[in-house]
This record gives structure tokens, C-alpha cells and sequence, in this order.
């Protein structure tokens, strides 16, 4: 099973590439997900218990959603008590999943490298295509086609059809040119709201923990989680979108 989603906003508009320069996706495979599932859940538990994340927020992410917890009614001295904790979340979050997936995959998005023709859609799309056809599947090579799952928060329905469609072109090329390097036929990618399947929130987690070391400089896949070696964990960078 292959998890995944994003971190940041792939908008190209000017403000936006100088606010959030990267962007990323993050993609983790589980041979058998459920342990992951339940050290996720635990420690969100833990953290609510604990008093280390917002008890409305009932899923782990690597931000915290600032525009939902204000308008719940959550004050400052509140999200900054809880942000400087959040490193503690992180840390434990990121560890399990270490331990517990058998792969771990991210792609980021240098903005303003990428074209500026290109819509916030398109972007988004060629990264997961890309990624998961050229550097995932073809690095795993599965017996069986895994399950996709991803958070299809950025597309509309109309748009996920057309995704979909995206993906299977995408598919269908590597092969005739000869780049595809896996047997079979690339599934449907199935859509699962994140809130209630811990493998997004890894995905999410893994994202976000990339987006952020790319930023501060730190690219070596091998700082992902303090220093803890990452289960073939490989970043694959698209600086121009061409």
C-alpha cells in the first residue's frame, strides 16, 4: 500500500513562490500498513492526553492548521504553546514511521525554477506521476500492484477523473518508451480523507519533514529523523518543469 500527500501550495503566482518556495509530496509504502496505523493513533492519543497537540485536531500533521484552529476559538498564547511542542509530535511521529514502513519516498519542488505557464493542477499532477511511476514503483517493483491512496484535497471531483486519466497516460508512455521497469498495469489511485486513515498523515509528515529540511539546506536523506537511518528512503528533486 503506498500512501500519499502533500505539503504547501504549488501556486506559481509571484507572492506565492516568494511565501512558500517548495513544495512537495510525500509517499510512503507499507507491505502491511497496520502497525503504523496503530503507533499513529497512540501517539496522537498520547499527545491529546499530554497536552502537546490541539484536541480538536484529530489527525497528525506536520503543520498545525492555524486558519481552522482560529476559527474553533483557539488563542495565541493557546497555538504558540502548542507550536513549541510540536517538535516533541514530530520527532515520535517520524520515528514510527521509520520503523514501520518498508519504503519512504519524497518529491520537492524548487517554484521558481518551475515554468510559470504552468497551472497549480498540472504541477501537482507531473510531481505524483513522475515520483511515483519513474522513482517509486520502478524502485519497488511490487509482485502485486499496491493499493494508492491519497488525500484528493487540491482536486476537485471533475479534476480527479481527469487525474486519474493523467496517471494511466503517464503509465501507458513510460512503457512504450521503455522506462517502465514493473509488470502490470499502475491501479486507479483511490481517494481517503485524511482524517481517517493514519497513512496520509505519514505521508503528510514525510512531506512537510522534507519540505522543511530542503529549505533549512538539508537535503541528505539520512537527517529525515534526527540522524535515524530511513528504510530506502530516496528525495527526488524537480527543480525545472519542462
Amino acid at each position: 500500500m503506498i500512501f500519499v500527500d502533500e505539503s504547501g501550495n504549488p501556486d506559481l503566482s509571484s507572492k506565492s513562490k516568494s511565501l512558500y518556495p517548495y513544495y512537495s509530496i510525500g509517499f510512503v509504502y507499507c507491505k502491511n500498513p497496520s502497525q503504523l496505523r496503530t503507533d499513529l493513533k497512540r501517539i496522537l492519543k498520547r499527545s491529546h492526553e499530554r497536552d502537546r497537540y490541539p484536541p480538536d485536531i484529530t489527525e497528525l500533521k506536520f503543520y498545525l492548521p492555524m486558519s481552522q484552529l482560529i476559527w474553533l476559538g483557539y488563542e495565541k498564547r493557546e497555538l504558540d504553546e502548542y507550536v513549541a511542542k510540536l517538535p516533541i509530535v514530530r520527532r515520535k511521529s517520524l520515528e514510527a514511521i521509520c520503523k514501520d514502513a518498508a519504503n519512504i519516498f519524497a518529491a520537492v519542488l524548487i517554484k521558481h525554477k518551475a515554468l510559470s505557464t504552468w497551472t497549480s493542477e498540472r504541477i501537482g499532477n507531473y510531481l505524483f506521476a513522475q515520483t511515483l511511476i519513474l522513482d517509486i514503483m520502478n524502485n519497488i517493483s511490487p509482485q502485486y500492484p499496491p493499493l494508492i491512496l491519497y488525500d484528493p484535497g487540491r482536486l476537485s471531483p471533475s479534476k480527479t477523473d481527469e487525474f486519474k486519466q493523467y496517471l494511466n497516460g503517464k503509465d501507458n508512455y513510460f512503457e512504450r518508451m521503455g522506462i517502465k521497469q514493473y509488470d502490470g498495469r499502475l491501479p486507479d489511485p483511490q481517494e481517503r480523507a485524511s482524517h481517517i486513515e493514519p497513512g496520509i498523515w505519514a505521508a503528510d509528515l514525510v512531506a512537510g519533514a522534507f519540505k522543511t529540511r530542503w529549505g533549512a539546506g538539508v537535503a541528505d536523506s539520512r537527517d529525515f529523523s534526527r540522524g535515524r537511518s530511513v528504510p530506502r528512503c530516496l528525495i527526488h528533486v524537480d527543480p525545472i518543469i519542462d
